[in-house]
């Protein structure tokens, strides 16, 4: 009676063993398909990689020679520092902000808007300061000062006690023809943006963050 109980025991373990090889089988089979998987994930991503770096690289080459061109015509155009040039830009934004509340303008109305703002035409409801500029852009307020009143000597900008600073009467002509030729080189800008895609990636870029 001992050895067939004994060959039945041989049999089960037989069984177990075969059941556990076609476990093991299973399991590599699906490390296969997964690491398949893998490969087709890891390739994708590689491939959405290369389609996506070359426009960043070109838009933003794109964008730094922009910069530089800018950089380049405040020099010799204004024939001023950068610092003195943003100083300005906030006197333009505010003289923007005020016109703008009566609506949007176009080119040559908001050149005509000018005109009236550097020959004292129109009065803005709030006064800019040195020091509100200064804190704009922290700044110290001996810096804005002297920056202001060189600009002041040149007419581009106007300062005094009652109307705060403003425009001057020569930055109608920085308007006509430094704002024009910045406007016509965004515009090329975006033009290359959007040939290369850059300009599609740039504005749907808000949905992949």
């Amino acid at each position: 009676m001992i050895i067939p109980i004994l060959g039945c025991k041989i049999t089960v373990i037989g069984s177990l063993k075969t059941i556990m090889s076609e476990k093991k089988t299973i399991m590599s089979e699906k490390k296969t398909i997964m690491s398949k998987d893998n490969i087709v994930n890891f390739n994708k991503v590689n491939n959405e990689k290369n389609e996506r770096e070359p426009i960043f690289s070109q838009g933003l080459y794109n964008w730094v020679m922009f910069i530089l061109s800018y950089y380049t015509r405040v020099r010799e155009k204004l024939k001023i520092d950068f610092e003195t040039f943003v100083i300005l830009q906030v006197v333009v934004s505010h003289s923007l902000y005020q016109l703008n509340k009566s609506g949007t303008k176009t080119f040559t109305e908001l050149q005509d808007q000018i005109t009236n703002i550097t020959q004292k035409k129109l009065k803005n409801n709030s006064k800019l300061t040195f020091a509100s500029i200064a804190e704009v852009l922290q700044l110290p307020r001996e810096t804005v000062r002297r920056k202001v009143l060189i600009l002041s000597k040149r007419n581009i900008l106007s300062s005094d006690n009652i109307d705060g600073i403003k425009l001057g009467a020569s930055y109608k002509t920085i308007y006509k023809e430094f704002v024009a030729q910045t406007t016509l080189d965004m515009s090329s800008l975006v033009k290359k943006w959007k040939k290369s895609g850059a300009l599609e990636t740039l504005l749907e870029l808000d949905k992949k963050i």
